[in-house]
């Protein structure tokens, strides 16, 4: 027997998938209170895909019947024209080898060797934010937050080699992004062929294009002349497999490369943008926020060992996680039929978890929907393995970019609050949009008004370190 069908409300064209798409926080609550944690879901052109709300059922699939979904959902077929076979849309044996190589990249020893470059980066965008207008100035931080990221995402994979090419690589990949939300919000449009002359492809085309000449240059030049770079990209083009020795081809690492610059930047700076949003909506918070910041922001530069001086500030970051997972779903499809639930899932079929429903849960939460960082307190955390709380995934396809990420928020959370306060432009209405990634539908406008912060401390005793809970690894 398969899982039940959505009977209400359905699209007269496009079915039930039709509410899912344009409103799934309202939709998925009450099918699953209706469906019981597993049901399906009308997709146009398609048929039918599973829906997963139970969080038992959800962990099955991600980690213990994993083996069961090696292959990605037809959802990901938008990103695949982007970033081709790289970790995220590859299947199979092809990703099991890739991560393997990648992996290493990604240790959180080789990723503290960038901390200072971070650090720097941030606060060259908060000097520009400075000179931009001064106090009480509105900002749409979403761009500058983008331009930030991507900017410390293309340091980190090509060192010093990519500024000159920064503004090139990053509005070609504002196009990329353009088109693929606009594919999201339209995906009759993917059903006709990518050559037909129309701007809505000619623009993606020849961005697409321009950024693999950039990246196949950069790769081709660095195996011509290796040199001495401590960067992503030097770790990738070093990475062979143990049985083999054999390495990446040029493809493979395109596709690795392109996947990093398109899925490392965006969901970081949507991140961003919600916290910011959050600490501004919530005095007390921020009062609490800044009052730790300033009594153990220390003499100098920012360094990694300070990280763990700032706990408060990881429980904001993990608490923003929960109410606004940038990687709002996870996508899967069956490749070897099984019982899920007391239902047949067949060969074939796609699967949807929703990350934001477990983390709104209100069987999982008290009060899920509000903001509360101390859920993640030493003594309220949940446990790494929570079926409740996966902001990067689980399982053995967790996001192997985690550690960078979260050092990453933590960087801009200190620095961005130690300098300025924000407040949420008057009138404005923040609102989640769920495309690819959980993002500020209408920008993040904010008033940027300049803090006068506390004298730094002199540098005391490290704490113990931060730990990463969804890596193994530490923060600072």
């Amino acid at each position: 027997m398969k899982p039940p069908v959505v009977d209400s409300p359905r699209h007269w064209l496009l079915g039930s998938a039709y509410y899912l798409r344009y409103d799934p926080q309202r939709w998925v609550p009450e099918w699953a209170r209706r469906y019981n944690g597993l049901f399906m879901v009308q997709v146009p052109f398609v048929g039918e895909a599973a829906v997963v709300t139970s969080p038992e059922l959800a962990r099955r699939i991600l980690v213990t019947k994993a083996s069961c979904y090696q292959k990605k959902s037809r959802s990901y077929g938008v990103l695949r024209i982007l970033m081709g076979d790289g970790l995220v849309t590859s299947e199979g044996a092809l990703w099991k080898t890739q991560r393997k190589l990648v992996q290493p990249a990604f240790h959180p020893k080789r990723l503290d060797a960038i901390f200072s470059m971070k650090v720097d980066r941030t606060l060259h965008m908060l000097d520009e934010l400075d000179e931009a207008g001064g106090s009480d100035t509105v900002v749409d931080l979403v761009q500058p937050l983008s331009r930030l990221t991507l900017d410390i995402i293309s340091r980190a994979m090509f060192s010093s080699d990519s500024q000159g090419m920064a503004r090139d690589v990053s509005d070609h990949i504002a196009t990329l992004n353009e088109w693929a939300l606009r594919a999201l919000r339209h995906p009759w449009m993917l059903l006709l062929p990518r050559k037909l002359p129309l701007p809505f492809f000619s623009d993606m085309q020849r961005s697409l294009a321009e950024l693999e000449r950039i990246v196949h240059d950069l790769i081709r030049e660095r195996r011509e002349h290796p040199g001495d770079h401590d960067d992503l990209l030097s770790m990738l083009l070093a990475a062979c497999e143990e049985d083999s020795g054999r390495g990446m081809s040029d493809a493979q690492l395109r596709d690795e490369v392109m996947t990093m610059y398109v899925a490392g930047h965006e969901t970081t700076a949507n991140a961003m943008a919600w916290i910011l949003y959050l600490v501004s909506s919530h005095p007390e918070i921020e009062k609490r926020l800044h009052d730790e910041i300033d009594a153990h922001f220390p003499e100098g530069e920012l360094r990694l060992e300070d990280l763990a001086s700032f706990p408060y500030v990881r429980q904001v970051i993990d608490e923003s996680l929960r109410l606004y997972p940038t990687i709002w779903s996870v996508g899967r499809c069956c490749t070897e039929a099984h019982e899920l639930g007391g239902y047949h899932i067949a060969e074939g079929t796609n699967v949807l978890i929703p990350t934001f429903h477990f983390h709104w849960n209100e069987e999982a939460w008290e009060n899920p929907r509000d903001f509360d960082p101390d859920r993640f307190s030493p003594e309220r955390r949940p446990p790494p393995d929570s079926p409740h709380y996966f902001p990067f995934g689980a399982g053995p396809r967790g996001c192997v970019g985690n550690h960078f990420a979260l050092q990453e928020l933590m960087i801009m959370t200190i620095l961005f609050h130690r300098r300025f306060r924000f407040r949420v432009e008057e009138g404005f209405k923040v609102e989640g949009e769920f495309l690819i990634t959980l993002r500020p539908k209408h920008g993040m406008r904010m008033v940027v008004s300049k803090r006068t912060p506390q004298a730094p401390m002199a540098r005391s005793k490290a704490a113990a370190p931060l730990t990463c809970p969804y890596s193994g690894g530490t923060l600072g």
